[in-house]
């Protein structure tokens, strides 16, 4: 899971999913901005809206690619 732009400071912050991503979360909060006023049910809040994941393509090493055709179907 993946957060991007956090707050001002534009960290993105990773974790294997929402808890432990909410965790770093509060961690950087609390690190990073002593400050700013924040409740865990608001960051709870944020990361259930803001958390993406990233799925990634299959590359092949020989130049190869799937036997699919992509394009219009034909008539």
């Amino acid at each position: 899971m993946l957060c991007e732009r956090l707050c001002d400071c534009h960290r993105g912050i990773s974790a294997a999913d929402d808890e432990e991503l909410f965790g770093e979360v509060l961690a950087h909060l609390s690190r990073e901005h002593p400050a700013m006023p924040f409740s865990e049910e608001r960051v709870r809040e944020f990361v259930a809206v803001r958390a993406y994941d990233l799925e990634y393509a299959a590359v092949y090493a020989d130049g190869g690619a799937l036997d699919e055709e992509f394009g219009p179907e034909p008539y």
